[in-house]
């Protein structure tokens, strides 16, 4: 299977290269934007999704993940989801593989092993410590748009598309378990809402701009070379690219193996890029700006390209009407007020003298554009009043260059005269009518300059179609309607070239901790405020308006194991010109998060493998170390935040059924720590089973079993934490505290019939709640067909790398195709 991926290059070397020859594939505009622009729209727009009520709800269901073990989760939260790009197979794809973090919720195993639920482990998550959703090979969809709907990019988890390869919750150490919470989360999106389960990366929008009217676009995704080497810096890093063809504009092709990564390596502040094709900058910015200036709606010109293939001129065809009208000014002659106007310059007078727009780009220089029109020897009208209307002729050719660059303060397009020059002459018939120092006049400098000084004024504008280039780059094209992208450069390669970045913000502090927020570039009447994540800006922290400095708020506040808000920065000004940013504040209660809360685990037996378990552990800032307090082992320090516990050996009666372990984490900044409770399970003696029926939401009666049969006496009851409620010692009720923070409570039993102590365990999710019935297993997900086939010649081409022997590769190539026919008969039921 050959990965594509595009080198990355220096902006130097990127505009080199993009001035070889037309990089637009005849489309119109090519838009790129790389891995962590597309995470920022992503986050950004799930911000939005808390705005329009139209989130992925929290999930509380059960699943199966085999015939006797199942998962209930409880208020589980998605998150955003983050795309990278390192597995990007095909050229002309639009394929991204994408993670989303479990951020909350409750995830508790149980299995049926004794015919009756109970509990294995409790883990609770939040966004220090989380499982996450894993998915490859999903699908960017194009929904092109029509004249009264918006073309969208979005990311639908939904779309059948998306689902065609393997998902995945990372985190259980059983690959079988990871890929079962992967189907269960595919049934989910297929079941959710199309607007809780998509994501908007970018809009076409529909508007009434006269030059920027997206017609169709086309969507692909290029990998960073290098991006597909696991550890590289730069795994995962790819780019979308946007290919559009605006309206009365083709559709174009698609780029060759010479593409390169379209942003440059050297600036890291450009995450943003747009070119505009050389045929659609003339013809369609250019050639209908200078139609609107001109008050000619059906003009029409010829363009003419260079040996590259960039059209550098456009020319106005022969029989099209239209004219620049010199606006009226007024001179003081002697004693005379003199106002002329009326001069009408038609933009095609014949083929030497008609209006001319060239780009020139030079070796060494700042390109350029120049513009040409007129002649001095087509003599054509001017009125002027002097004691009445009286007129003259005249000939004027006019010729101007230009400079494009972007304003420093607003950002935005902007076109500057370099120089131009005026060629008047003034026919001497009729002049004999006039004063001699009206006739001089007209003769001189001066009437030259003035006339020039207005033909250069509304010569400019010419340029008035790359207003509309500003208004689709701030709010068409790829943010939504509030935000908007900051141009840092411009270039003129042929092709127009735009770089540019916007920066959504994402914090994490603990409860009380301060940030500054600050706009990028720094702007002057900026207000900031906050609120949670549904409006409201009580319990949200405080925040000075005027200078952006934000204060978490308290863990009084905070309901549950984190809490999220989000910062608005609103910019001066009023509609488009007003901008609004938003970044997502992540406010967490603890200062570690430690994963599972409690296992179960069986103890290791002598010449097998050790028996084991995965934890993970996160906090906000120091180094953790870890530690048992018991018989078991871990690792001092963790790779990744991840750490293997392993059991010590079992023992058989008559000795405790089960012992337990302490795993303790510490944060070695702030001496903070966190427990997991590892209950090792040596073999299997008393059991206890639980009965909800009947009983209040904080009670559960407990029902000792041993050997099937209930002891005739009352046993010995235990709880840990002992905080966690109270047992009944007659009637074996346990009734949970409504003040403790423990998330469980680990029961203990021990019966003593005289001859013989028995003693187990149970574990109970608190708060209370009835355990969920044992669904059906999840549909397995099996990998396609087409995807086997691509592994299997993937295994095939690194083999033959690094093997000589022809035989032994034949030999290599038979087996799998051997295995590929077997997969085949299998699926056909064969």
């Amino acid at each position: 299977m050959n990965i594509m991926a595009a080198p990355k290059k220096t902006l130097e070397q990127y505009l080199e290269w993009a001035a070889l020859k037309p990089r637009t594939d005849d489309w119109s505009a090519l838009v790129a934007y790389d891995r962590d622009k597309c995470n920022q729209l992503l986050l950004q727009e799930y911000i939005e999704k808390h705005d329009k009520h139209s989130v992925m709800p929290p999930i509380s269901e059960s699943y199966g993940s085999s015939e006797s073990v199942w998962s209930w989760l409880i208020d589980y939260v998605t998150d955003a989801p983050r795309l990278s790009f390192e597995n990007n197979p095909d050229l002309n794809s639009a394929e991204v593989n994408m993670s989303m973090a479990v951020v909350g919720g409750k995830d508790i195993s149980l299995d049926d092993v004794l015919s009756f639920p109970q509990v294995n482990r409790i883990s609770s998550f939040d966004p220090l410590d989380h499982p996450t959703l894993v998915a490859d090979r999903v699908e960017l969809k194009d929904i092109q748009g029509t004249v009264s709907e918006d073309g969208e990019v979005v990311l639908d988890l939904g779309d059948p598309r998306s689902q065609r390869y393997i998902w995945e919750v990372k985190g259980d150490r059983i690959e079988h378990q990871r890929r079962m919470a992967g189907a269960f989360f595919k049934r989910k999106f297929r079941e959710a809402d199309q607007k809780r389960r998509t994501f908007t990366l970018g809009t076409l929008a529909t508007t009434t701009q006269a030059f920027m009217k997206p017609q169709k676009f086309k969507l692909r995704t290029v990998m960073e070379e290098g991006a597909a080497t696991r550890g590289a810096a730069n795994f995962g890093s790819g780019a979308v690219e946007v290919r559009i063809a605006m309206d009365d504009e083709v559709q174009g092709g698609t780029p060759g193996e010479d593409w390169l990564y379209p942003l440059p390596s050297d600036r890291p502040d450009l995450d943003a890029m747009m070119i505009f094709g050389s045929h659609f900058f003339m013809h369609g910015i250019i050639g209908k700006g200078t139609a609107r200036a001109f008050n000619s709606p059906n003009a029409q010109f010829v363009g003419e390209t260079d040996n590259k293939g960039f059209t550098y001129r456009i020319k106005v065809k022969e029989g099209t009407e239209g004219f620049l009208e010199i606006p009226e000014f007024q001179v003081i002659v002697g004693s005379r007020y003199l106002t002329f106007y009326g001069y009408k310059l038609p933009i095609y007078i014949n083929a030497d003298d008609l209006l001319t727009m060239t780009l020139y780009q030079l070796d060494g220089g700042e390109p350029y554009f120049q513009v040409g029109m007129g002649g001095e020897d087509v003599f054509l009208r001017m009125k002027f009043y002097l004691n009445g209307e009286k007129e003259f002729s005249m000939g004027l050719g006019f010729s101007a260059t230009y400079n494009f660059s972007i304003d420093s303060t607003s950002r935005r397009l902007q076109v500057r005269m370099k120089e131009y020059q005026t060629y008047l002459n003034v026919s001497d018939l009729g002049l004999e009518e006039f004063p001699e120092d009206v006739r001089n006049f007209m003769k001189s400098d001066d009437f030259k300059y003035r006339v020039g000084e207005n033909v250069a004024n509304v010569s400019m504008t010419l340029f008035n179609g790359l207003e509309d280039i500003d208004v689709f780059v701030l709010h068409t094209l790829f943010f939504n309607n509030e935000d908007a992208v900051q141009l840092k450069s411009l270039h003129l390669t042929r092709e127009m070239v735009l770089f540019g970045s916007i920066d959504p913000v994402e914090v994490m502090l603990t409860h009380g901790g301060t940030y500054l927020f600050k706009t990028e570039p720094p702007v002057s009447g900026v207000t900031w405020r906050v609120e949670d994540l549904e409006g409201n800006a009580s319990g949200a922290g405080r925040m000075d308006p005027a200078t952006g400095d934000y204060t978490a708020p308290a863990l009084a506040d905070i309901h549950g194991t984190y809490k999220r808000v989000k910062v608005i920065a609103t910019g001066p000004g009023t509609g488009n010109d007003r901008h609004i940013s938003r970044a997502l504040v992540t406010v967490v209660a603890r200062a570690i998060t430690l994963n599972p809360l409690i296992e179960i685990c069986n103890g290791s037996e002598t010449g097998k493998p050790e028996e084991s378990r995965k934890l993970s552990a996160h906090s906000r800032g120091g180094a953790l170390r870890w530690r048992v307090e018991g018989d078991g082992r871990i690792n001092e320090t963790a790779e990744s935040g991840e750490n293997t516990y392993y059991a010590p050996l079992k023992h058989a009666a008559p000795g405790a059924s089960f012992t337990i372990d302490k795993v303790i984490v510490t944060d070695t900044t702030t001496h903070q720590e966190q427990t997991t409770l590892m209950v090792i399970k040596h073999f299997v003696a008393a059991v206890i089973r639980t009965d909800f029926a009947g009983m209040p939401a904080n009670q559960v009666k407990l029902i000792p079993q041993l050997s099937g049969g209930t002891p005739p006496d009352p046993p010995t009851w235990g709880c840990i934490p002992e905080d966690a409620g109270t047992i009944d010692p007659d009637t074996g009720v346990f009734t949970a505290s409504q003040t403790t923070n423990s998330q469980f409570a680990l029961i203990t039993v021990l019966i003593d019939l005289g001859w013989v102590r028995a003693d187990g365990f149970t574990i109970l999710p608190l708060p209370l709640a009835p355990l969920p019935d044992k669904p059906a297993p999840e549909i397995p997900q099996n990998l396609s067909l087409e995807e086997l086939n691509r592994l299997l010649e993937d295994v095939y081409e690194q083999f033959e790398q690094s093997s000589q022997d022809s035989e032994a590769r034949e030999k290599a190539k038979e087996l799998l195709n051997r295995i590929a026919s077997l997969a085949e008969d299998n699926q056909n039921g064969q």
